[in-house]
């Protein structure tokens, strides 16, 4: 029979603590970039569809639906993962096509410089890539 000394026992609580701290502190960081990324890039839609004449309700709905599709796209996919798949051609294509169209509108109202594109694009990006 085994015996688990004191010193053992604390070497696995702090390093259980210290794990259960790490994830807490990524969680927490994800989700506070992941709100900064999509606020910025709902903005950056929000404007552009009101440049284009949409109407209030429309120009208020579309970045929700653009980044909306991301989100919901990831969580399928995290999902699927997490049970050991790879997910399936549709979550995948939801990621793709509603990641460029939020890029893509993130850049159109960019100010015309290399410098003000990558800066309007990051917000898109991070909340990908997140």
């Amino acid at each position: 029979m085994a015996v688990i000394s004191q010193a053992d026992l604390l070497n696995w609580t702090e390093v259980y603590t210290a794990g259960r701290w790490i994830r807490r502190t990524t969680t927490v960081t994800v989700l506070l970039l992941a709100g900064i990324a999509a606020v910025v890039s709902y903005t950056h839609m929000h404007a552009l569809a009101l440049e284009h004449r949409e109407g209030a309700w429309a120009s208020a709905l579309i970045p929700l639906s653009c980044d909306g599709m991301i989100v919901a796209s990831s969580m399928a996919l995290l999902s699927d993962s997490r049970l050991g798949g790879r997910g399936g051609v549709l979550p995948w294509a939801l990621l793709i096509v509603g990641a460029l169209a939020s890029l893509a509108a993130n850049i159109a109202v960019a100010e015309p410089t290399l410098a003000g594109r990558v800066i309007a694009a990051w917000p898109s990006f991070a909340l990908t890539c997140l």
